[in-house]
Protein backbone atom coordinates (compact mmCIF):
# COMPACT_ATOMS: atom_id res chain seq x y z
CA UNK A 1 0.00 0.00 0.00
CA UNK A 2 0.92 3.69 -0.50
CA UNK A 3 1.89 5.79 2.71
CA UNK A 4 -0.33 8.02 4.33
CA UNK A 5 0.53 11.70 4.43
CA UNK A 6 1.90 13.17 7.89
CA UNK A 7 -1.35 15.47 7.83
CA UNK A 8 -3.68 12.02 7.97
CA UNK A 9 -1.57 11.49 11.27
CA UNK A 10 -1.71 14.91 12.79
CA UNK A 11 -5.24 15.10 12.42
CA UNK A 12 -6.27 12.30 13.54
CA UNK A 13 -4.72 12.76 17.14
CA UNK A 14 -6.43 16.00 17.53
CA UNK A 15 -9.13 16.25 20.38
CA UNK A 16 -12.30 15.61 19.77
CA UNK A 17 -11.48 13.38 16.58
CA UNK A 18 -12.78 9.76 15.86
CA UNK A 19 -10.17 8.37 13.34
CA UNK A 20 -12.04 5.86 11.31
CA UNK A 21 -11.56 4.06 8.01
CA UNK A 22 -13.88 3.83 5.36
CA UNK A 23 -13.40 0.19 2.78
CA UNK A 24 -15.22 -0.25 -0.40
CA UNK A 25 -15.54 -4.31 0.13
CA UNK A 26 -15.51 -4.36 -3.99
CA UNK A 27 -12.17 -2.96 -4.73
CA UNK A 28 -10.77 -4.93 -1.83
CA UNK A 29 -12.51 -8.25 -2.77
CA UNK A 30 -10.49 -9.95 -0.13
CA UNK A 31 -11.21 -8.20 2.32
CA UNK A 32 -14.68 -7.85 1.82
CA UNK A 33 -15.09 -11.68 1.90
CA UNK A 34 -13.35 -12.05 5.03
CA UNK A 35 -15.12 -9.62 7.20
CA UNK A 36 -18.65 -10.60 5.72
CA UNK A 37 -17.48 -14.07 7.39
CA UNK A 38 -16.31 -12.57 10.37
CA UNK A 39 -16.54 -8.73 10.83
CA UNK A 40 -14.92 -8.78 14.27
CA UNK A 41 -15.46 -4.90 15.04
CA UNK A 42 -15.94 -3.48 11.05
CA UNK A 43 -19.62 -2.55 10.32
CA UNK A 44 -20.95 -3.00 7.50
CA UNK A 45 -23.04 -0.56 5.81
CA UNK A 46 -25.06 -3.11 3.97
CA UNK A 47 -25.87 -5.08 7.73
CA UNK A 48 -29.78 -5.72 6.44
CA UNK A 49 -28.66 -7.35 3.16
CA UNK A 50 -27.04 -11.33 2.33
CA UNK A 51 -23.96 -11.64 2.85
CA UNK A 52 -22.61 -11.54 -0.41
CA UNK A 53 -24.21 -8.12 -0.89
CA UNK A 54 -21.83 -7.16 2.59
CA UNK A 55 -18.71 -8.57 1.61
CA UNK A 56 -18.65 -6.11 -1.75
CA UNK A 57 -20.48 -2.98 -0.05
CA UNK A 58 -18.65 -0.72 2.04
CA UNK A 59 -17.14 -1.24 5.69
CA UNK A 60 -16.46 1.03 8.43
CA UNK A 61 -13.69 0.41 11.04
CA UNK A 62 -10.98 1.32 13.35
CA UNK A 63 -7.39 2.24 11.95
CA UNK A 64 -6.45 -0.73 14.25
CA UNK A 65 -8.57 -2.82 12.63
CA UNK A 66 -8.02 -1.97 9.20
CA UNK A 67 -4.18 -2.21 9.88
CA UNK A 68 -5.02 -6.20 11.47
CA UNK A 69 -6.05 -6.96 7.99
CA UNK A 70 -3.15 -5.60 6.78
CA UNK A 71 -4.76 -2.22 5.76
CA UNK A 72 -2.23 -0.17 6.66
CA UNK A 73 -1.78 2.44 3.64
CA UNK A 74 -3.38 4.41 1.19
CA UNK A 75 -4.99 1.65 -1.90
CA UNK A 76 -7.84 1.10 -4.13
CA UNK A 77 -11.40 1.72 -1.86
CA UNK A 78 -9.23 2.87 0.80
CA UNK A 79 -10.65 5.83 2.73
CA UNK A 80 -8.86 7.54 6.11
CA UNK A 81 -11.51 10.01 7.82
CA UNK A 82 -11.25 12.25 10.75
CA UNK A 83 -14.41 12.51 12.08
CA UNK A 84 -15.58 15.12 14.48
CA UNK A 85 -18.57 12.69 15.03
CA UNK A 86 -18.44 9.21 17.02
CA UNK A 87 -17.87 5.74 15.58
CA UNK A 88 -21.91 5.14 15.44
CA UNK A 89 -22.90 8.80 14.82
CA UNK A 90 -20.65 8.65 11.66
CA UNK A 91 -22.00 5.34 10.64
CA UNK A 92 -25.55 6.48 10.51
CA UNK A 93 -24.39 10.00 8.72
CA UNK A 94 -22.57 7.31 6.06
CA UNK A 95 -25.19 4.66 5.75
CA UNK A 96 -27.45 8.04 5.24
CA UNK A 97 -25.11 9.30 2.20
CA UNK A 98 -24.30 5.78 0.78
CA UNK A 99 -27.52 4.68 0.86
CA UNK A 100 -29.02 7.48 -0.84
CA UNK A 101 -30.86 8.76 1.94
CA UNK A 102 -32.66 5.82 3.01
CA UNK A 103 -31.08 3.47 5.30
CA UNK A 104 -32.95 0.19 4.05
CA UNK A 105 -33.46 1.05 0.69
CA UNK A 106 -31.65 -0.59 -2.43
CA UNK A 107 -30.41 2.54 -3.84
CA UNK A 108 -27.13 3.03 -3.12
CA UNK A 109 -23.75 5.43 -4.46
CA UNK A 110 -20.34 4.33 -4.29
CA UNK A 111 -18.40 6.68 -2.66
CA UNK A 112 -16.36 4.69 -1.01
CA UNK A 113 -14.80 4.41 -4.46
CA UNK A 114 -12.58 7.40 -5.15
CA UNK A 115 -13.54 7.82 -8.52
CA UNK A 116 -17.10 7.62 -7.65
CA UNK A 117 -16.42 10.57 -4.93
CA UNK A 118 -14.75 12.47 -6.60
CA UNK A 119 -17.01 12.78 -9.32
CA UNK A 120 -20.30 13.34 -6.67
CA UNK A 121 -17.89 16.31 -4.79
CA UNK A 122 -18.49 17.66 -8.65
CA UNK A 123 -22.01 17.09 -9.17
CA UNK A 124 -23.82 17.58 -5.55
CA UNK A 125 -25.43 20.80 -4.90
CA UNK A 126 -23.24 23.26 -2.78
CA UNK A 127 -25.27 22.45 0.00
CA UNK A 128 -25.26 18.91 -0.79
CA UNK A 129 -21.57 18.69 -0.51
CA UNK A 130 -21.98 20.95 2.64
CA UNK A 131 -23.86 17.93 4.51
CA UNK A 132 -21.98 15.84 3.35
CA UNK A 133 -18.82 17.11 4.50
CA UNK A 134 -20.24 18.22 8.05
CA UNK A 135 -18.78 15.29 10.34
CA UNK A 136 -15.37 15.31 8.69
CA UNK A 137 -12.44 16.73 9.82
CA UNK A 138 -10.31 15.88 7.08
CA UNK A 139 -10.89 12.80 4.43
CA UNK A 140 -8.09 11.07 2.26
CA UNK A 141 -9.09 8.74 -0.06
CA UNK A 142 -7.24 7.08 -3.03
CA UNK A 143 -6.44 7.82 -7.06
CA UNK A 144 -6.68 5.59 -9.55
CA UNK A 145 -3.20 4.57 -8.43
CA UNK A 146 -4.00 4.19 -5.09
CA UNK A 147 -2.10 7.22 -3.76
CA UNK A 148 -3.49 9.23 -0.82
CA UNK A 149 -5.46 12.41 -1.87
CA UNK A 150 -7.08 14.61 0.59
CA UNK A 151 -11.29 15.40 -0.14
CA UNK A 152 -12.08 19.00 -0.96
CA UNK A 153 -14.04 19.64 2.45
CA UNK A 154 -15.82 23.33 2.18
CA UNK A 155 -14.42 25.32 5.92
CA UNK A 156 -16.52 25.02 8.66
CA UNK A 157 -17.54 28.80 8.18
CA UNK A 158 -18.82 27.84 4.86
CA UNK A 159 -20.78 25.48 6.62
CA UNK A 160 -22.62 28.11 9.23
CA UNK A 161 -25.93 28.79 8.04
CA UNK A 162 -26.47 26.56 5.14
CA UNK A 163 -29.58 24.68 5.05
CA UNK A 164 -29.63 21.58 5.57
CA UNK A 165 -29.87 19.04 2.15
CA UNK A 166 -30.27 15.45 1.62
CA UNK A 167 -28.55 12.53 -0.53
CA UNK A 168 -29.91 11.53 -3.51
CA UNK A 169 -29.16 12.64 -7.51
CA UNK A 170 -31.55 14.53 -9.86
CA UNK A 171 -31.56 14.11 -13.23
CA UNK A 172 -29.04 16.56 -14.34
CA UNK A 173 -26.91 14.92 -11.68
CA UNK A 174 -27.79 11.75 -12.73
CA UNK A 175 -26.73 12.75 -16.14
CA UNK A 176 -23.35 14.48 -14.92
CA UNK A 177 -22.10 11.30 -12.67
CA UNK A 178 -22.57 9.12 -15.62
CA UNK A 179 -20.63 11.48 -18.16
CA UNK A 180 -18.24 11.56 -15.42
CA UNK A 181 -17.76 8.12 -15.30
CA UNK A 182 -17.86 7.34 -18.79
CA UNK A 183 -14.21 7.07 -19.36
CA UNK A 184 -13.37 4.39 -16.17
CA UNK A 185 -16.65 1.95 -17.55
CA UNK A 186 -14.82 2.27 -21.39
CA UNK A 187 -11.58 1.69 -19.83
CA UNK A 188 -12.69 -1.10 -17.89
CA UNK A 189 -14.57 -2.90 -20.90
CA UNK A 190 -11.16 -2.66 -22.74
CA UNK A 191 -9.09 -4.70 -19.97
CA UNK A 192 -8.95 -7.70 -21.78
CA UNK A 193 -7.49 -5.24 -24.85
CA UNK A 194 -4.97 -3.42 -22.94
CA UNK A 195 -3.24 -6.48 -20.80
CA UNK A 196 -0.54 -5.46 -23.29
CA UNK A 197 0.37 -2.50 -21.71
CA UNK A 198 3.21 -1.99 -18.96
CA UNK A 199 1.69 -2.64 -15.59
CA UNK A 200 4.23 0.94 -14.49
CA UNK A 201 1.37 2.63 -16.77
CA UNK A 202 -0.68 5.34 -14.17
CA UNK A 203 -3.71 4.99 -14.35
CA UNK A 204 -4.52 8.17 -13.31
CA UNK A 205 -2.64 9.58 -16.70
CA UNK A 206 -4.16 6.64 -18.94
CA UNK A 207 -7.97 7.93 -17.35
CA UNK A 208 -6.53 11.57 -18.27
CA UNK A 209 -5.84 10.75 -21.87
CA UNK A 210 -8.79 8.64 -22.70
CA UNK A 211 -11.40 11.39 -21.55
CA UNK A 212 -9.19 13.73 -23.95
CA UNK A 213 -10.05 11.37 -26.68
CA UNK A 214 -13.84 11.17 -25.84
CA UNK A 215 -13.86 14.82 -26.37
CA UNK A 216 -11.92 14.73 -29.54
CA UNK A 217 -14.11 11.56 -30.89
CA UNK A 218 -17.42 13.58 -29.85
CA UNK A 219 -15.90 16.59 -32.12
CA UNK A 220 -15.65 14.28 -35.05
CA UNK A 221 -18.86 12.83 -34.40
CA UNK A 222 -18.35 9.27 -32.75
CA UNK A 223 -20.83 8.93 -30.50
CA UNK A 224 -21.89 5.49 -29.36
CA UNK A 225 -19.49 4.11 -26.49
CA UNK A 226 -18.16 1.54 -28.49
CA UNK A 227 -16.40 3.58 -31.16
CA UNK A 228 -15.50 5.99 -28.21
CA UNK A 229 -14.13 2.62 -26.74
CA UNK A 230 -12.38 2.21 -30.28
CA UNK A 231 -10.32 5.29 -30.05
CA UNK A 232 -9.37 4.87 -26.70
CA UNK A 233 -7.72 1.45 -27.29
CA UNK A 234 -5.95 3.00 -30.42
CA UNK A 235 -4.98 6.23 -28.36
CA UNK A 236 -3.32 3.87 -25.37
CA UNK A 237 -1.87 1.08 -27.33
CA UNK A 238 -0.10 3.43 -29.61
CA UNK A 239 0.54 6.43 -27.48
CA UNK A 240 -1.32 8.61 -29.52
CA UNK A 241 -3.18 11.84 -28.08
CA UNK A 242 -5.92 13.91 -29.26
CA UNK A 243 -3.82 16.02 -31.89
CA UNK A 244 -3.28 12.56 -33.33
CA UNK A 245 -6.78 11.72 -33.28
CA UNK A 246 -8.30 14.85 -35.05
CA UNK A 247 -5.65 14.37 -37.40
CA UNK A 248 -6.92 10.48 -38.64
CA UNK A 249 -7.22 10.02 -41.83
CA UNK A 250 -9.87 7.46 -41.39
CA UNK A 251 -12.73 10.09 -40.39
CA UNK A 252 -13.31 10.42 -44.21
CA UNK A 253 -14.35 6.81 -44.35
CA UNK A 254 -17.35 7.53 -41.88
CA UNK A 255 -16.50 3.65 -40.50
CA UNK A 256 -18.37 2.58 -37.37
CA UNK A 257 -18.61 -0.30 -35.24
CA UNK A 258 -16.07 -3.23 -36.01
CA UNK A 259 -15.11 -1.40 -39.66
CA UNK A 260 -13.85 1.76 -37.35
CA UNK A 261 -12.10 -1.03 -34.43
CA UNK A 262 -10.55 -2.68 -37.51
CA UNK A 263 -9.29 0.53 -39.54
CA UNK A 264 -7.68 2.16 -36.36
CA UNK A 265 -5.35 -1.07 -36.34
CA UNK A 266 -6.68 -2.41 -33.81
CA UNK A 267 -7.56 -6.47 -35.15
CA UNK A 268 -4.71 -7.90 -33.22
CA UNK A 269 -6.13 -7.00 -30.22
CA UNK A 270 -9.12 -7.85 -28.57
CA UNK A 271 -12.28 -6.02 -29.43
CA UNK A 272 -14.79 -5.70 -26.23
CA UNK A 273 -18.52 -6.86 -26.75
CA UNK A 274 -21.08 -4.38 -26.57
CA UNK A 275 -22.43 -5.78 -23.63
CA UNK A 276 -19.24 -5.03 -21.66
CA UNK A 277 -19.50 -1.10 -22.69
Amino acid sequence: MNPLPPLWRDCRTQPGIEPLVLVDGAMQRDVGARLASCAGDAVSLFSDLPGAAQALGPWLMSPAHAVSLGLDGSGPGMNWLASRCTFGETLVHLRHWLRDGDPAGMQYTRLADGRVLRAAIQVWHPEQLVAFSTPWAGWWLADRDGRAMPLAIPPLHAMAGMEHASPGWDADQTAALAELGLADALLQSLKPTLRSMPSATPREARHALATTLIAAARQHGYVEPSDLASWIAWGVLRSEDADALSAHPVHAQALRGADLWMALGNAEVVRPSSDSI
